[in-house]
């Protein structure tokens, strides 16, 4: 995301950024696109750690 695509978007939302977060935000938005990616992957069911059933023993 470039610096005026993230001013645009704030704009847009009506959002009030100090500029030294803005900066920020424009660097960290490559690492988010990054992981957004990743997430998106196709995994099976068998991927989801919620699946995992430990009972406890007792």
């Amino acid at each position: 995301m470039t610096r005026q695509e993230l001013d645009a978007t704030l704009a847009r939302l009506g959002l009030k950024v100090p500029e030294a977060e803005r900066d920020d935000l424009t660097d960290a938005a490559r690492f988010i696109e990054e992981m957004a990616v990743s997430v998106k992957k196709p995994r099976s069911v068998a991927a989801e750690p919620a699946h995992i059933v430990a009972f406890p023993k007792g």
